[in-house]
């Protein structure tokens, strides 16, 4: 193995997981490139752009999500700060961006939401869960489309992994000494923050993470509130500085309150049993994955639980707030993709290891078909 780090090591499965990442981005580049600039693109770019003539249209979208906003207005302020100091002969090429430039950041948040999704799925399930659940990320045509799209959707299902999974981690760290608490802290008051900024209803999210975190830690409690103080902190003052930068905080607490259930609410927890979602090949995989749960009694433990309880509590709180322009069912779909790799991990382990396995490649096979005729297809209607 080649030591990368002095507690990293680079060996045969951060190698592949790389290369499935490689992929991933560049399906992301690709479909960022030939897709066309939407209205709404455009709104989120102008709202970021400061001191520039903007629309009541973009002043409503950058108020609904200052963290997209600022990231939609990021290659635009990089490309004219270039064009100051870039021989003159650039300056052509550069006055007008390509549309992957100035899709970049939310192909690059994408790309770092898919290694943080490998790298908790193999820490929880070993090998085969981490690259199940990656196979899944990587020929997701709902994960591309929203990471190489301008939108609030990969910011906040990337904070929203993060809030979790390190609210997790924190609970088992808090036996550790405190000096081990630290980057922890930090990790989780970041994804606070950049969560909070793209989406201030997301504010329920980070208390499930809290609640996670308080089950976790049954004899320390009083620790725990500490940390979640302390990180709390952090996020609030995050995202005060992101909304400072922006000029928006984010629609107002009442704005959010006053969004009521309806029955799309309730249709929209079936998500993961929607083909338009993400296609029939995870309508199938979610199905046998769910019945494994519920019959079998070894596969109910928390590893498993919380990224089924995460994914439809995100998806249904988000999806009582209408009026924001968020595609809801995104928010669950990488719990979903860590639930079923759990499921996967555990059924490779008994004696049907060899059909389980044939199963999954025959899946990922069609699936990869499949996510290629729906970009293909997304592409040319936005040509």
């Amino acid at each position: 193995m080649l030591n990368a780090l002095k507690e990293f090591r680079v060996g045969r499965p951060q190698v592949f997981a790389g290369l499935m990442l490689l992929t991933f981005l560049a399906q992301c580049l690709w479909t960022a490139h030939e897709r066309k600039i939407s209205e709404l693109e455009y709104q989120y770019m102008l709202a970021g752009l400061s001191g520039s003539a903007r629309t009541s249209a973009a002043t409503q979208v950058g108020a609904e999500s200052p963290m997209t906003s600022l990231m939609a207005a990021l290659p635009l302020k990089a490309t004219n700060l270039v064009r100051k100091f870039a021989p003159a002969s650039w300056n052509e090429s550069l006055a007008v961006p390509h549309t992957w430039l100035l899709r970049s950041p939310f192909v690059i948040f994408g790309g770092w939401l898919g290694a943080a999704l490998w790298w908790v799925a193999r820490r929880l399930f070993d090998d085969e869960g981490g690259y199940v659940a990656l196979a899944l990320y990587c020929t997701s045509a709902a994960m591309i489309k929203i990471s190489s799209n301008i939108g609030p959707e990969i910011i906040l299902a990337w904070s929203s992994l993060g809030m979790i999974y390190t609210a997790i981690g924190v609970a088992h760290t808090l036996y550790a000494p405190p000096r081990k608490w630290a980057p922890r802290i930090v990790i989780l008051g970041l994804s606070i923050g950049f969560a909070l900024a793209t989406a201030w209803w997301s504010i329920t999210l980070v208390l499930l993470a809290f609640g996670y975190m308080l089950y976790l830690s049954p004899g320390c409690r009083k620790k725990a509130f500490i940390v979640l103080t302390g990180a709390s902190v952090l996020g609030g003052m995050v995202w005060m500085a992101i909304a400072g930068v922006a000029g928006s905080g984010g629609i107002g607490v009442k704005a959010l309150l006053e969004q009521k259930p309806t029955v799309t609410v309730v249709r929209n927890l079936a998500f993961p049993l929607s083909a338009e979602t993400d296609g029939y090949v995870l309508v199938f995989l979610f199905i046998v994955a769910l019945t494994a749960y519920g019959s079998w009694p070894r596969a109910r433990y928390f590893g498993n639980t919380a990224p089924l309880i995460t994914a439809v509590t995100a998806v249904l709180l988000f999806a009582l707030v209408p009026a924001i322009h968020i595609w809801d069912a995104t928010l669950g779909l990488t719990f979903v993709f860590i639930f079923i790799g759990g499921l996967a991990a555990d059924l490779v382990e008994t004696r049907f290891r060899v059909h389980a396995g044939s199963i999954l490649a025959a899946c990922f096979a069609v699936r990869i078909v499949l996510t290629v005729m729906a970009l293909r297809a997304w592409v040319q209607n936005l040509m």
